[in-house]
């Protein structure tokens, strides 16, 4: 039997800013969405280094999402580790018009 994998692209934003991982999840949704790609991955991180241990990132990425991201965005799911945190979400993208 021969496995097939399938790859989905993914987006990292550890190290980045607010703002610096608003642009970035913007342009890459774009991207992804115009060249068609039916899902995608963006990891932003538990928080574990960030101050009080919560990290910023997991509460406003879904929220730019939700509140922006409906011109590509159909759904998204955030993915939940073995510890009860998400540091991660998959993100399906509408087709293009």
């Amino acid at each position: 039997m021969r496995a097939v994998f399938h790859h989905v692209p993914t987006l990292d934003l550890h190290g980045l800013g607010v703002r610096d991982a608003i642009a970035e999840t913007e342009r890459f949704v774009a991207e992804m969405a115009a060249a068609a790609e039916p899902e995608v991955r963006i990891v932003y991180g538990k928080g574990r280094g960030s101050p009080g241990g919560v990290g910023v990132l997991r509460q406003t990425i879904p929220a730019w999402l939700e509140q922006h991201g409906a011109p590509w965005v159909e759904r998204f799911e955030r993915e939940i580790g073995a510890d009860g945190n998400d540091g991660a979400m998959h993100v399906w993208l509408r087709p293009p018009q």
